[in-house]
């Protein structure tokens, strides 16, 4: 009898350390693709399927906020906009953010962080096969930043 007990807490323990092994696994691979997520593009030039790349990041309109401006928070830093501060208003809602803030932001995300709109209006065909795109003049935007 005292043998059975032996064999049977070895073999209780045993399981034990397979199944916490098992699930240690499984939380490392189930992890990988949030850890990739967060990592972005790593800084090698390589853009996130979500993303913005460089280019269409310095294409954005950026400008330093006026005196007259009311200032109001930047959504990526928390911080407040100040005069002076180089900011970036996107053009499809025209919500303004620090400059480094937001590129960082559009690196990561084609949406605006208050609204989630994107950012680029994606290029639409029509029945004629021609591509057609929104165009935003720099005057309402400058309108929006002062």
């Amino acid at each position: 009898m005292e043998k059975f007990r032996v064999v049977f807490i070895i073999t209780g323990l045993a399981a034990m350390v397979v199944l916490h092994v098992a699930l240690i696994v499984w939380v490392i691979f189930r992890a990988r693709p949030a850890v990739a997520e967060r990592a972005g593009d790593g800084g090698g030039g390589e853009v996130d399927a979500d993303g913005l790349s460089a280019q269409e990041v310095a294409q954005l309109p950026c400008r330093e906020l006026s005196k007259e401006a009311d200032g109001g928070e930047c959504a990526v830093c928390l911080d407040a906009l100040r005069a002076g501060d180089p900011c970036t208003a996107l053009p499809r809602c025209g919500h303004v953010f620090h400059a480094d803030c937001v590129a960082s932001w559009l690196r990561k995300s084609r949406r605006c962080p208050v609204c989630r709109a994107d950012v680029v209006e994606p290029c639409r065909v029509d029945t004629t096969g021609a591509a057609t795109v929104e165009v935003v003049t720099e005057d309402r935007l400058a309108a929006r930043m002062q």
